[in-house]
């Protein structure tokens, strides 16, 4: 699996996210399309696709580097917390936490962030994933 379905896979998984978040079609509002759909309603968090995919290679075996954002949104509401607890959830899921992409596992997982990433309407927090792959 991608590492978008896999990140995607793991957050709608999640219970304690699942509570912090709208529903739609019936699960956690979790997107992997940029923008979300019209008739989603906040909060939600969104994670589009692969930011940059580098090599990380060996003399004999191929691996590889993988950064993927994770925004995280919700409505304006006077009090920025609710994002903020988004966000740390969303951090606890993946930081230093091991997952498989397309059959390889990971040697290393971190997160970056939170950053603001707001807009007119809503609070936002961007965070970084970084996934160095296996070349085993």
């Amino acid at each position: 699996m991608s590492l978008s379905t896999a990140l995607h896979a793991r957050m709608v998984a999640d219970g304690q996210l699942g509570e912090l978040l709208a529903i739609y079609a019936g699960q956690p509002a979790v997107f992997t399309v940029d923008p979300p759909p019209d008739d989603a309603e906040l909060p939600y968090v969104i994670t589009p696709g692969e930011l940059a995919t580098n090599p990380f290679d060996t003399k004999d075996l191929r691996g590889r580097e993988l950064y993927q954002d994770i925004r995280c949104y919700t409505a304006r509401t006077g009090s920025s917390k609710a994002v903020g607890d988004i966000a740390d959830r969303v951090r606890v899921l993946f930081h230093r936490r091991p997952i498989v992409v397309d059959g390889q596992p990971s040697l290393l997982t971190s997160v970056t962030g939170p950053r603001n990433a707001g807009g007119d309407d809503s609070y936002g927090r961007l965070l970084t994933v970084r996934v160095v792959l296996d070349p085993a």
